[in-house]
């Protein structure tokens, strides 16, 4: 049986060490590119450091400009390569055998459906996990080269960062292959498999972001109305943040900015620093005694990848289950 599943994908097979070979040569060579600019742009140092205090800043932003768009691209690679795998590995395993009538033969086989289902899954699967994982690696490995002076500097919450990071990917990459999968055996149609797995899989992607940043524990982070808090630039995520009232409590956004207007209605010589100490000390006269952000902290990013990869991993498996309940009541 794992024979046939192997003659029967070994299409999808060879294509993915095609792209494992072709991605291992890009980036290999792109990262090594990488490098030699860096060194010959005298930017080694500035790897390590925060753009500021770069000491060849207009290097640092030359080399910026070059090399964000094929860095940008290879995070998109990883981005995508799980809905390519619930696409074209996951959508047509099963519904093509159905649509083609060609599954009434293994099921008059001495194998039972359950195992033949699970030798498809494995053959099809495994490898494409490997896959994904390796281009993973080698992107990280990549992106890990550029320091400060590439998209890591965002930080770990940043869209393309967080997508490609950790465990995520292949919680992604099962969900996707378990929609597929299990929209191919109920419509029993290959395109309309591809076509619906596709769309289900973006919109569950990304309905489900504010549910995995739930499940995290937060930190309340508090200061004075006159300083800025600093969670926007430390590369926490903000869940929410505003101003509180003397009794501890988030003031609702529209009387913050009435309050805010209220407290910039200064005499003659507004835009001096007098005006501005008068409008600091107004605004906890006014009622908004602190600023505050409910954050999750940089740190915590492997919980919200444990998140992430329990829920996908979780439907995962719920859809698994149904795409073998329906088959085994193929007739």
């Amino acid at each position: 049986m794992i024979w046939a599943s192997w003659r029967q994908q070994r299409l999808q097979l060879i294509t993915l060490l095609g792209l494992l070979v072709v991605g291992v040569g890009a980036i290999a060579l792109l990262r090594s590119s990488m490098l030699d600019s860096i060194t010959s742009s005298q930017l080694t140092a500035c790897v390590t450091q925060p753009l500021q205090d770069c000491a060849v800043p207009e290097a640092a932003k030359a080399f910026q400009e070059e090399w964000s768009n094929p860095l940008d691209m290879a995070r998109l690679l990883i981005i995508c390569v799980p809905a390519l795998i619930g696409v074209f590995i996951g959508a047509p395993l099963f519904a093509r055998e159905l649509e083609q009538g060609t599954y009434v033969l293994a099921f008059t086989q001495s194998v039972s459906r359950t195992r033949w289902m699970l030798s498809k899954l494995v053959i099809a699967l495994v490898p494409a996990l490997v896959v994904l994982i390796a281009l993973q690696y080698l992107v990280t490995w990549w992106l890990s080269a550029a320091g400060t002076l590439g998209p890591l500097k965002n930080g770990a919450f940043t869209a393309l960062n967080f997508g490609i990071a950790h465990a995520s990917p292949v919680g992604y990459a099962l969900f996707a292959f378990a929609l597929g999968t299990f929209l191919g055996v109920v419509s029993r149609r290959t395109l309309v498999a591809m076509t619906a797995g596709l769309g289900a899989f973006v919109v569950v992607r990304f309905a489900l972001s504010g549910l995995v940043n739930s499940l995290v524990p937060t930190q309340r982070v508090e200061g004075t109305p006159d300083r800025q808090l600093t969670v926007h630039e430390d590369g926490s995520l903000v869940l929410a943040d505003g101003y509180l009232d003397t009794a501890g409590q988030p003031v609702p956004e529209d009387e913050v900015n009435a309050l805010i207007q209220a407290c910039k209605t200064t005499p003659a010589g507004a835009g001096t620093p007098e005006s501005q100490q008068e409008f600091l000390a107004c605004l906890p006269k006014s009622g908004l005694a602190k600023q505050y952000a409910d954050v999750i902290g940089e740190s915590q990013a492997w919980q919200v990848h444990l998140a992430d990869v329990a829920i996908f991993g979780g439907l995962a498996v719920l859809l698994l289950a149904g795409t073998a309940w329906v088959l085994r009541r193929q007739n």
